[in-house]
């Protein structure tokens, strides 16, 4: 047995902890063998609780993909709706769904599963959100929130999957810092005010590298 496969040593936890464990063992199965590999039987094992424990916190598959998704989700926006200059929150933003790539492999497994392309909670809040964005003076006139949402989604989580196939660290935060560089360029000539965010547009200006080699 790997050693990322070995089940952690059990110790008596409280219910939350324990909910946790199962989430992160998920979390890591994930990654490691796609949504598919994520049966309840494996995750409990790679929690360190037996199956009845496992079903106590989540009834089916299908429900613990859904907390694996929402502890995501949960995370993205809280990234996406800090305090930080927006140039730095799409670098926060891309930098995790990178070292995240169960997060991508998930959503699409998730996205290719629900009928007729039903969105969930989270989304219906992503778009309200752009919705509300649209009708600012910082977003140019004519946005369509839902397409424009789709976009933003789909792009990275797909571009992450590419990324981590990259041999080292340094060339993966290499091919981070590029297609956040690119990602900048399109939102502020197709979806941002370029005169609200004159920043970004300084930014941008520059080669993608010019700031790492100062």
């Amino acid at each position: 047995m790997e050693p990322s496969q070995q089940p952690r040593p059990f110790r008596r936890r409280d219910p939350l902890s324990t909910r946790e464990a199962i989430l992160c063992a998920a979390r890591e199965l994930v990654a490691e063998r796609g949504p598919e590999g994520m049966t309840i039987s494996e995750v409990a094992h790679r929690a360190g609780v037996n199956r009845g424990t496992a079903y106590q916190h989540f009834r089916n598959r299908g429900e613990l993909a859904t907390a694996v998704h929402d502890w995501f989700g949960g995370t993205l926006a809280m990234l996406l709706s800090s305090d930080l200059p927006v140039s730095e929150r799409i670098d926060r933003f891309l930098e995790f769904i990178v070292g995240h790539p169960e997060y991508a492999r998930l959503w699409i497994d998730e996205m290719l599963s629900i009928p007729n392309g039903r969105p969930n909670e989270s989304w219906k809040t992503f778009v309200a959100a752009l919705e509300v964005f649209a009708e600012s003076i910082g977003a140019q006139p004519g946005i369509d929130p839902e397409r424009l949402g789709r976009i933003l989604v789909s792009a990275p989580l797909v571009w992450s999957l590419w990324a981590n196939r990259a041999v080292t660290e340094e060339d993966r935060s290499l091919e981070v810092r590029h297609f956040s560089h690119e990602i900048k360029r399109m939102l502020l000539f197709g979806v941002l005010n370029p005169e609200a965010w004159p920043e970004m547009v300084a930014e941008v200006a520059k080669p993608a590298l010019a700031d790492k080699a100062q």
